[in-house]
């Protein structure tokens, strides 16, 4: 189901808005220096969804999925999950080892 409250969607980035940040984050980060944030995203981020599963936040295939061996195709990981990096790395140096 999708529901939209608005006719129009404004994505664009301002980059002036990121010295709003500077104080808050220089109470944990006090050397963060002037100029160092830069917009990153602005959109609508997707999730990853399938009839029998729930929403996922990430997808890892391989060779059981498309056939291809030593081919992994990882989807839909980005920050927050790269602190997961280590654990996925595992996952699949174990299933290339087999």
């Amino acid at each position: 189901m999708i529901c939209l409250r608005y006719s129009r969607f404004d994505y664009s980035m301002h980059e002036d808005r990121a010295n709003q940040f500077y104080l808050p984050i220089r109470k944990y980060y006090p050397g963060l220096k002037d100029g160092s944030l830069e917009p990153g995203y602005a959109g609508i981020r997707p999730k990853l969804f399938g009839r029998e599963k729930g929403p996922t936040d990430f997808v890892v295939q391989g060779e059981e999925t498309h056939g291809i061996s030593s081919l992994f195709n990882l989807f839909g990981i980005e920050s927050p999950d790269l602190t997961f990096s280590m654990a996925i790395t595992e996952h699949i140096a174990a299933k290339l080892l087999k």
